[in-house]
């Protein structure tokens, strides 16, 4: 089955003129996000660099021998430089305004494309393997609006100009999430020309935010996808997404590069049974927790990553027997009026991955 990788081989050379900007493209530049792109692309709204310039500098600068275990999307976003490197069809884009920030408190990072067809794209960066960033995934249950949210708006409303005519809004994971709301909350005059806003495997929102109305205007603009082992997007509430197919099985689906297309489209899948599980149940235990219930539970599994050590997502896969008995000492720390269903919840995520 092919992916961005055999699409890029054969499309690289055709313009815009030939095939129309369509999702795989738009997949394409939210992946983007994931290259470390500080000291390359300017961090203001003036300066830019060219993809092609992009790609030959990061090559310059990184190898594969760069690759740390603790960076699992550096494969990934590696490939994807070396593969657009010599792409006619995006290598006259430039990037702009390229924003990275890690803290405390947030994970975020944003950038902005412009195409000599007066196309623009404004894509903002999914999590990354940052612990900081999965927890503020987990805060989307209970927070509206999170630190990345406000960001992603100010971020919009301050990079678009007087020129950009043409516009698209997108993101893979949370970025997709980030998408959606700096949409929803952007200035009325930047929203008239904005043609479609994309959600790669993003989550979604609570549901009075999908009773409002500026998720009901969004609507009509809102392309959505998940594979078919999706995890991610199923968490809250979305009136709508296309499931893909994915040559990667279970957790690596949620990595866009495994998504199959053909020409200019995806190919459609089915979502799995355990995807269909986990979007009904934590709906289901989501609704039944108290809002208080909520914060205790994100407060609970920062808390317990913080008492272990863990600091990157990756060090999940090489915990140690010593970590997994403190773990559930952390657990036995839980109020026991929610310990049944924090449990619940953690195995349906590590069922779903």
């Amino acid at each position: 089955m092919k992916d961005i990788y055999d699409y890029l081989k054969y499309y690289g050379n055709s313009s815009f003129k030939e095939l129309a900007f369509n999702e795989v493209d738009s997949l394409i530049i939210t992946l983007l996000t994931y290259a470390k792109l500080t000291n390359i692309v300017p961090n203001h709204k003036k300066g830019f660099k060219t993809i092609k310039e992009i790609c030959e500098i990061y090559l310059k600068k990184y190898s594969e021998k760069d690759f740390k275990k603790e960076d699992y999307l550096f494969p990934s976003t590696y490939n994807l430089i070396k593969a657009l490197k010599d792409c006619q069809r995006f290598n006259e884009a430039k990037v702009y305004y390229y924003i990275e920030e890690i803290n405390y408190e947030t994970q975020f990072g944003a950038l902005t494309l412009r195409f000599p067809s007066n196309l623009c794209y404004v894509a903002f960066e999914g999590t990354d393997s940052n612990i900081i960033g999965w927890e503020e995934d987990f805060e989307l249950i209970y927070k509206y609006p999170t630190i990345s949210q406000i960001k992603a708006k100010n971020y919009l409303n301050e990079t678009i100009n007087i020129l950009d005519r043409n516009i698209y809004v997108g993101g893979h994971s949370k970025g997709g999430n980030l998408a959606m709301y700096a949409y929803m909350h952007t200035n009325a005059s930047i929203k008239k020309r904005v043609i479609n806003v994309y959600n790669y495997d993003g989550p979604g929102f609570l549901d009075n935010v999908l009773k409002a109305r500026e998720w009901q205007e969004m609507l009509p603009k809102l392309k959505m996808y998940v594979p078919e082992q999706s995890i991610f997007g199923m968490i809250l509430g979305h009136d709508k997404y296309k499931v893909v197919k994915s040559h990667n099985l279970g957790l690596l689906q949620h990595y866009g590069d495994s998504w199959c297309c053909f020409g200019g489209k995806f190919l459609e899948g089915k979502l799995s049974k355990k995807s269909l599980n986990l979007e009904k149940n934590l709906k289901k235990y989501l609704e039944e927790m108290t809002e208080e219930e909520k914060v205790k539970f994100v407060e609970t599994l920062a808390l317990i990553c913080e008492h272990l050590g863990i600091k990157n997502v990756m060090q999940f896969r090489e915990i140690k027997p010593i970590s997994i008995v403190n773990f559930f000492k952390e657990i036995k720390n839980v109020p026991n009026n929610m310990k049944k269903r924090f449990i619940e919840v953690i195995k349906l995520i590590i069922s779903g991955s």
